[in-house]
């Protein structure tokens, strides 16, 4: 597992009450936000946000995670937060779930909550912004403050839930994640309280255990509530006071906590092998103790300057693992602190374990090059083009924000003790950093983070080495004695895809005046679809389809669409390579990613206003002139090498291609290839593969955003209209969509996969249909949902044997008659044939069509509350009604209905729904365990 990833989930450390960050800054919090203290010490945030309109999120942070736990209480943080749920003083046990449904919450998306280190964050997405929405709210968060009943029996029956998470994170990027932070801070209590606890406490700690954890640390003075929405603060406040002033401080000192310390190294070395990792991972590492006045607006400087220092670096690996020979696939730069305990730096490889003495060189030497030799004047001048873009694109998007974003970058801003700044400021800021910044302000800022001498290598994954093997402290410091030369300049390039001849003429043009939706279509057949949207500013989304995708691979070449996706963008342009392009367009919000769908082309980008022009003029390049270079089937079989294993020697591997293809009865459109048939292919078979629906296949492009429609159309007609003619009508591939069937085989299977980690899955499959009778699909859908919340109520709250059941509907838009409904769990192996079978016989009962009313009240409400934030998303109207909408104009049928016709639905529509498919057959039972084979 990455570092990074690992490190989003160590957040601050309160060595402290909670307190307003901005009071002893010289940064100016944003002004949108009203903050407060109650008189027991409970810190608020009142944040006004449009988007969506007449929503509300809130999150109540309790600065409490494992750190703070005794040696008696070890995961009693996050087993507290799974107790929030199962009992307090206004919703009894077993209650407040479907009381949250019922007002249009749904369990996951709307309702949940997280422990870390030092935190554990309440989060509710409230439907309404009514007063009374806003008190139902609060009240259910002032349970979780200060009244959980943490009753014996409802304990000793989430005993089993917190069990089934401890072995469903039992993998192999957990068990790297626990040896790496032992292996930084073995003079830490960092390693020592891991979230998830130790098993024989989860097992056996009694109520008093957890009653202390509760009554220490769930106290108002270290509490923070958070509340964005489509809201005033004058109006919030007074229900601020009313549901949470009369929570209790209690009179003793919030107790300190001592970290231990960051160990003084010149050099340390570890490896942790994994065999059934897919790859070796590299880390090389600087850590010093923290030492940081606080937030102010000279550590931002710093901040921002560092992290374009690490940028910069982070590109010359990510060109240097293209090279013909090079030792690795993908190498990164990073800069972290943990508040108040430790600084880090780093550098990431990511190799073949064959490769790690390379790798490990290249770590060391391209880290030395840049801090003897620094960085070149145009790779500065890319980063620091692309970094003010990302801020200057924060305050464009800034009045369309999500409620979520913003409460949860609140949230972070008071855990990490950080003034929450405003879009604007943060430009400012970077401006400034960015002003003077040269070469050698970069090389500065690297040399600041690495300034120390001590190095910790860590090295992870499918390596091992044997007696006779060099060390990884030889290699270090053989390494170390090379003299290393300044980097070289790089030829300037230019853009120069900006002609593709005469613009396109209009030869047929409709406005859908409901929909608010263009479609035209040029001279040379390309289709073109439009929408202006305001609710996501200053973005704009483009989405070409063409030619068959998938449907098109030959039967001789298995495999090659994965080959494509992989390749196709990453070989450039004929003119420019992938990095080239990359240096010409910095400053410019674009990019191009290239796909075999299963029954299309795509190429897509996500881009501005002021850049939609460069955005389509790079898509018709990749249509008119892609680049095919070798580098990228070099980078492509590398990362294959890495997702082949993954494929074989995992649970979701499984899953993801044998049990997927086994359903579509080995049909040769589902499933990867083996690494060998992989590495087979070719940049040329691509490039021969992909010559005819490049040039000649139907073509629709789509762009939804925020852009003038007649700009639009203009910028489309230069690039796309102004293409040679194309095909009138996609191919119609009537036999390959009429080739896939669900199996015809008993009604059992089970699929095996060589691992020592206890981890498998029961599942049960019904054939159902395809996805072009829409009313049958959103039925079918909701019944996926009831069967899903069945499946919370009998497997995870009674048996306490699964972490996070579920069921879902799968119907298919390619392939004919072709769908199935599942549910799945992730078990013990020991209990598989177990859980299948009631997995199955849950499904049958479904099937016998006793769904109430209620269950449908429960499913329908937070279907309604998601789809009026869905329906307000560029992505719902690209993908789901503009995309393909002149091949397939139902979809504009399906967005005038959708909300309506889910209004609509009937317990007795689902009954039926259920009996035909649920009730049809016993289900095919899909075992996936794990053998020592």
């Amino acid at each position: 597992m990455k570092s990074q990833t690992l490190l989003i989930i160590l957040l601050s450390f309160p060595f402290s009450l909670l307190a307003l960050p901005h009071t002893d800054s010289d940064l100016p919090a944003d002004a949108r936000v009203t903050w407060g203290t109650l008189d027991n010490g409970l810190v608020y945030a009142v944040m006004p946000n449009a988007e969506p309109p007449g929503k509300v999120s809130l999150r109540l942070l309790v600065e409490a995670g494992s750190i703070m736990e005794d040696d008696d209480q070890q995961g009693l943080a996050h087993f507290l937060e799974h107790m929030a749920f199962n009992g307090s003083e206004n919703y009894p046990p077993g209650e407040l779930i479907e009381y949250l449904q019922r007002i249009g919450m749904s369990f996951g998306a709307d309702t949940n909550a997280h422990t870390g280190f030092d935190e554990t964050v309440y989060k509710l997405e409230l439907p309404a912004a009514s007063e009374a929405m806003l008190r139902e709210g609060f009240q259910v968060l002032a349970d979780y403050a200060g009244g959980l009943l943490l009753l014996d029996e409802e304990i000793e029956k989430e005993r089993g839930v917190i069990l089934s998470e401890l072995r469903d994170r039992d993998t192999i990027d957990y068990r790297t994640f626990v040896a790496y932070w032992t292996f930084l801070f073995p003079d830490s209590l960092i390693p020592q309280r891991l979230p998830i606890g130790k098993q024989e406490v989860i097992k056996f700690a009694g109520r008093p255990e957890f009653l202390r954890f509760y009554q220490d640390w769930y106290r108002p003075d270290n509490m923070a509530l958070i509340v964005v929405g489509d809201i005033q603060a004058p109006e919030v406040e007074p229900l601020i006071r009313e549901y949470f002033a009369s929570l209790k401080t209690p009179a003793a000192a919030i107790r300190e906590v001592d970290l231990g310390k960051v160990s003084e190294v010149k050099l340390r070395t570890k490896l942790h092998s994994e065999p059934e990792a897919p790859a070796t991972e590299i880390g090389l590492i600087t850590i010093r103790p923290f030492d940081n006045d606080g937030d102010s607006r000279d550590a931002r400087l710093a901040d921002i300057r560092m992290a374009a220092a690490n940028r910069i670096l982070s590109r010359r690996l990510d060109k240097l693992a293209k090279a013909e020979d090079a030792p690795f696939s993908e190498g990164s730069a990073y800069a972290f602190d943990y508040l108040d305990f430790f600084e880090m730096g780093g550098i990431e490889i990511t190799c073949r374990p064959e490769q790690w003495q390379q790798a490990l060189t290249v770590a060391e030497q391209e880290l030395r090059r840049a801090l003897e030799h620094g960085f070149t004047e145009a790779e500065v001048a890319e980063v620091k083009a692309n970094l003010l873009k990302g801020y200057e694109l924060a305050v464009e998007q800034a009045p369309t924000r999500r409620h979520r974003q913003l409460s949860s970058a609140l949230m972070r801003s008071l855990t990490r003790d950080d003034v929450f700044t405003s879009p604007e400021t943060n430009l400012e800021l970077a401006r400034s950093a960015m002003a003077d910044y040269g070469p050698t302000e970069a090389i500065t800022a690297l040399r600041e983070l690495w300034q120390d001498d001590g190095r910790y290598v860590f090295i992870s994954g499918n390596l091992t080495l044997g007696e006779d093997d060099p060390t990884i402290e030889e290699i270090y410091t053989a390494s170390q004695a090379v003299v290393v030369e300044p980097p070289e300049k790089a030829e300037a390039k230019t853009w120069s895809y900006t002609d593709f001849g005469k613009p396109g003429q209009v030869v047929s043009e409709d406005h859908i005046k409901d929909l608010d939706i263009h479609q035209l279509r040029f001279a040379n057949n390309v289709r073109f679809n439009f929408k202006q949207t305001d609710f996501e500013a200053g973005t704009v989304q483009v989405l070409a389809r063409f030619g068959g995708g998938r449907l098109a691979e030959p039967e001789d070449q298995y495999g090659i669409s994965l080959f494509a996706s992989m390749v196709f963008t990453a070989g450039g342009l004929e003119k420019l390579s992938d990095d080239e392009i990359k240096q010409v367009l910095a400053g410019r919000h674009v990019g191009a990613g290239f796909s075999v769908g299963e029954d299309a082309f795509t190429l897509a980008g996500a881009t501005t206003p002021d850049d939609l022009k460069t955005q389509l003029q790079l898509m018709a390049a990749y249509l008119t002139a892609p680049g095919y270079r070798e580098e990228a089937a070099r980078l492509a079989r590398q990362a294959y090498a890495e997702q082949a294993l993954r494929i074989e020697q995992t649970l979701e591997g499984v899953i993801g291609n044998r049990v997927d293809k086994f359903l579509a009865d080995d049909s040769r459109f589902f499933g990867y290839p083996g690494k060998q048939q992989f590495d087979a292919f070719t940049m040329a078979a691509v490039k021969a593969w992909l010559r005819d629906p490049l040039a000649n296949a139907s073509l629709e492009i789509s762009i939804v955003g925020d852009i003038d429609y007649i700009l639009a159309k203009r910028f489309v007609a230069e690039t796309f209209g102004a293409l040679p003619k194309r095909a009138a009508v996609p191919a119609a591939y009537t036999t390959e969509r009429d080739s896939v069937h669900f199996p015809k085989v008993s009604s059992e299977k089970t699929f095996t996969y060589p691992t020592d980690l206890p981890r498998a899955a029961a599942a049960v499959y019904w054939p159902t249909a395809d996805f072009w009778d829409i009313q049958r699909t959103r039925r079918l859908n909701v019944l996926s949902r009831i069967f899903a919340d069945r499946l919370r109520i009998e497997v995870r709250e009674k048996l306490g044997e699964g972490y996070s059941p579920y069921a879902r509907n799968i119907s298919s838009e390619t392939f004919k008659d072709y769908g199935y409904l599942f549910a799945i769990n992730l078990c013990d192996p020991e209990r598989t044939d177990e859980l299948t079978a009631m997995l199955a016989g849950l499904g049958n009962t479904l099937g016998e069509g006793n769904i109430t009313a209620d269950e449908l009240d429960r499913s329908i409400k937070p279907i309604m509350t998601m789809l009026k934030d869905y329906l307000r998303t560029n992505a719902y109207w690209l993908s789901r009604v503009l995309s393909r909408s002149q091949e397939k104009p139902q979809q504009l049928d399906w967005a005038r209905s959708i909300e309506s016709d889910y209004a609509a639905i009937t317990v007795d529509e689902l009954n039926a729904i259920a009996k035909e498919y649920l009730g049809a057959s016993d289900g095919l039972q899909v075992s996936i365990k794990p053998t020592a084979d």
